[in-house]
């Protein structure tokens, strides 16, 4: 019977959904894609924001066994739902699906970098701290020891090259990295080694 369909469950075409969950992300941009993409139930939809905007909203009763089948898809995808035999539209499905789009800023320390490169060093020394902490633990990942049980080594060539990866001034990065004592050097200045160790993800940098 019409009165009773909005309480079954269809399925859209090439969507699956279990009644009483809801999609999110992709799949629930596409479910509601769906949903509109047939002309019938494209066409109840409006009605039912019309007939709501009037002050008449649609009586689930009223509606026909193919019109009572578009609606359950409606519902399905969170267009429209249905309060005490009353059709009302939920326009926060569209709210939800824009937030859903929204990524929180990056916090670490690759916000510094533009196309995985530094173009402006950080004026705060806490968030310089972080840059420097990143790009030594970079350059010095894969730094091999010169003899088994001795720490991993680079040479200036080695480091300057590594760091040119990341920014167009790779010397006055090297220097920052053992002016903060991040990174020292030996007496010869050919042999650079990593002194401090990344901080954990989360740590604050002062």
């Amino acid at each position: 019977m019409a009165h009773d369909a909005h309480h079954c469950c269809w399925s859209v075409p090439g969507e699956t959904m279990n009644p009483g969950k809801t999609a999110s992300g992709e799949n629930r941009w596409r479910l509601v894609a769906a949903a509109l993409a047939d002309p019938r139930r494209l066409h109840l939809y409006a009605r039912a924001v019309l007939a709501a905007d009037d002050g008449a909203p649609l009586d689930p009763a009223g509606l026909t066994s193919a019109e009572a089948k578009s609606l359950a898809v409606l519902q399905q995808a969170g267009l429209l739902d249905v309060r005490e035999n009353r059709v009302a539209p939920s326009p926060a499905v569209f709210r939800d699906l824009l937030a859903a789009g929204v990524r929180p800023p990056d916090s670490s320390a690759r916000r510094f970098l533009v196309s995985g490169r530094v173009e402006t060093y950080p004026r705060k020394r806490a968030d310089r701290l972080e840059l420097l902490h990143f790009l030594a633990g970079e350059v010095f990942e894969h730094a091999r020891p010169p003899e088994p049980g001795l720490r991993p080594v680079l040479t200036e060539k080695e480091l300057t090259t590594r760091l040119a990866k990341f920014t167009a001034d790779p010397a006055s990065i090297r220097r920052y990295l053992v002016d903060e004592g991040i990174v020292a050097r030996d007496a010869s200045g050919t042999q650079y080694w990593l002194t401090r160790p990344r901080p954990a993800e989360g740590m604050e940098f002062a």
